[in-house]
């Protein structure tokens, strides 16, 4: 299977909602990092990068030093980029359990206070909010709060990926961390042999063409990536299917953001990432040290 070969052509301004569940109560000897009080200052930091580290760096506004002419003044001047995109952030928390109180405040940073008896319901409270607002965006992404989208043109990636596949698929990154002095590590790897048990492993792959060499995407059994994106379209096709069946699923995933996630997406969409060869097409930056919790395979240590 393969994707249309289409032109590039200049992309209007994208209208952009991510919604992000976020809590913070810690718990004696959790190992959980929402629920680690070690864990504060990482998580602060990491809130902090999933809302306005990612703002600045996918926003349409910039800056740059110019002269004024041959020996006159530097300023600083405002400019705008084609490839930002416009973007809004709905922070969805309990302020009981919370670190949201330490954004920057933007008007482009929103903070939807729920108190929730349960907390693992923020989640789903968030994925199902930003999809029945999707009429108001053109594109709708869901994103747990400790993820940084570092390339600058991952939002176009991703429309071009969409339109040139007819809606039919939803393209996901590999979630990633980095092991110092070794390099990046994806976390959403695949078992060994596959799951035949499930329905959407079926080891469907498809090319891409893109002028600095063919990528290639598969179905992934392993789904989840702790954010979606969705372009209007897809998510109104989404919307409508939850609503019909009143929002309740026929099958759980292993934990509440993953259900949030990939789990609303899995009985609409085929969810395809890249091969681990080609990660770093689309990849978003884990603001953790997951690694650490799993060993080395003999075979690869020294290398």
């Amino acid at each position: 299977m393969g994707l249309q070969r289409l032109a590039f052509t200049k992309l209007k301004t994208m209208k952009v909602l991510i919604g992000i569940p976020h809590i913070f109560s810690p718990k004696k000897d959790s190992v959980y990092s929402s629920e680690s009080e070690s864990k504060r200052k990482l998580k602060t930091n990491a809130l902090a990068l999933a809302t306005e580290g990612n703002r600045i760096r996918h926003q349409r506004e910039h800056w740059i030093h110019a002269s004024l002419g041959f020996r006159k003044q530097i300023t600083t001047r405002a400019l705008t980029s084609p490839m930002g995109v416009d973007l809004t952030f709905q922070v969805y928390t309990d302020l009981r359990k919370s670190l949201a109180v330490n954004l920057i405040e933007n008007k482009a940073i929103n903070i939807v206070n729920i108190e929730l008896e349960d907390a693992k319901q923020m989640p789903m409270v968030a994925s199902r909010s930003i999809i029945e607002q999707a009429h108001e965006y053109d594109m709708i992404c869901y994103m747990e709060d400790d993820l940084v989208i570092e390339d600058t043109e991952f939002f176009q990636k991703i429309h071009y990926l969409i339109n040139g596949s007819g809606g039919s698929l939803s393209f996901l990154p590999h979630r990633c961390e980095t092991i110092p002095g070794r390099g990046d590590v994806i976390l959403s790897g695949d078992p060994d042999g596959g799951r035949p048990d499930l329905f959407w492993d079926t080891g469907e792959k498809i090319t891409i063409p893109w002028p600095l060499g063919d990528k290639q995407f598969y179905r992934a059994t392993n789904p989840h990536s702790g954010c979606y994106f969705l372009t209007q379209h897809q998510a109104l096709k989404l919307r409508d299917y939850w609503t019909e069946k009143n929002w309740v699923s026929d099958f759980t995933l292993s934990g509440p953001l993953e259900q949030a996630a990939s789990g609303l997406l899995l009985p609409v969409f085929k969810i395809m990432k890249p091969v681990p060869e080609h990660y770093r097409f689309l990849m978003v930056r884990h603001q953790d040290n997951l690694w650490q919790r799993h060993s080395f395979e003999t075979t690869t240590l020294g290398k």
